[in-house]
């Protein structure tokens, strides 16, 4: 998985393939994939989170 990454910030390109689903991460699961495109892109994905007192 880091060499996956490692992979990824060196060519930017790819990411933007693989957002667009014109290219897909080998021996990567769905789940893995999904988590590292959400961590490459532009915008944060950060859930609000609400605490009942």
């Amino acid at each position: 998985m880091q060499e996956i990454i490692r992979f990824l910030v060196n060519n930017v390109e790819v990411v933007t393939k693989v957002k667009e689903g014109k290219a897909c991460l080998i021996g990567v699961t769905p789940e893995e994939s999904k988590a590292i495109i959400e961590v490459f892109s532009d915008k944060p994905t950060t859930t609000k989170r609400y605490y009942w007192m």
